[in-house]
């Protein structure tokens, strides 16, 4: 701004003595089409000089408005479940570039923690708006733990000090529906790792058999429910939940709206 400012009082000086060194009807021809057109084009040039000397110095401009990362359990689901309603209302503050790969090269300090689905149509970063660095994410098909999974969320508790692990499930899940329809009919379970996956979702469906053309939607909610209370039982998270440093949560995010909902 300051810039700007500068740059237009030198081009009103140089104006005025333009003017002043023609005569009186010319002077009032210059003037009028001054007040018509060349001041804007005089501002507009300027600011343009002024943008360009910015970018030269190396400035650039916030990308975000966003507060400082939150350090608490509240302050984090807040901040995750505000940056879903930005995408939802079409206000999403982040893009992902180069320049944004290179800042943070250095380290991370994510403030949450995401354990989602392996589904491709679910980008964490996209669906609560964050930068790179701000979430750590574990991903496995339908959600399922393993003791390497849950290792990897013990690191972002002891490691990285995250307040926060929701674990995010999705509408229509294929694993979830697989395992429906394992529960059904046995003969349907994948053979080999795969069926391993299908057969950890199952206790979840049982749970939800009576459920009619809801037992998809059930099953998803069980199983993440069942998920969250596992990782709260984990000897790592059960301490840190324990003194108020950390928080577990399940939520289901729908492919057709983007929205997340929690389960409460």
């Amino acid at each position: 701004m300051g810039n700007t400012l500068s740059c237009l009082q030198w081009t009103v000086r140089d104006l005025k003595n333009d003017i002043s060194s023609q005569a009186a009807p010319a002077r009032r021809a210059v003037l009028r089409g001054l007040a018509l057109s060349g001041l804007s084009v005089a501002v507009a040039a300027c600011g343009s000089t002024a943008g360009q000397s910015a970018t030269a110095a190396g400035t650039t401009a916030p990308t975000s408005t966003l507060p400082e990362l939150p350090k608490t359990p509240d302050g984090a689901l807040q901040r995750l479940m505000a940056g879903n309603e930005r995408l939802l209302t079409n206000k999403a503050l982040h893009t992902q570039t180069l320049e944004g790969i290179r800042q943070h090269a250095t380290g991370q300090s994510p403030y949450a923690q995401v354990f989602g689905c392996a589904d491709s149509r679910v980008p964490v970063e996209a669906v609560f708006d964050e930068d790179f660095g701000d979430v750590f994410v574990t991903r496995t098909a339908g959600n399922v733990l393993s003791d390497p999974t849950v290792g990897t969320i013990e690191y972002g508790v002891v490691a990285l000090n995250t307040p926060l692990i929701m674990v995010l499930g999705h509408q229509n899940c294929g694993a979830v529906k697989a395992a429906v329809d394992a529960m059904k009919d046995p003969g349907k379970t994948p053979p080999g790792a795969l069926g391993a996956l299908v057969s950890a979702l199952v206790p979840a469906a049982r749970e939800v058999k009576d459920r009619g053309d809801d037992i998809y939607a059930a099953a998803l909610e069980a199983h993440i429910r069942k998920t969250v209370a596992t990782l709260e039982a984990n000897p790592v998270v059960k301490e840190s939940v324990a003194a108020g440093k950390l928080r577990v949560v399940g939520a289901a995010y729908d492919l057709a709206t983007a929205k997340v909902t929690l389960y409460q």
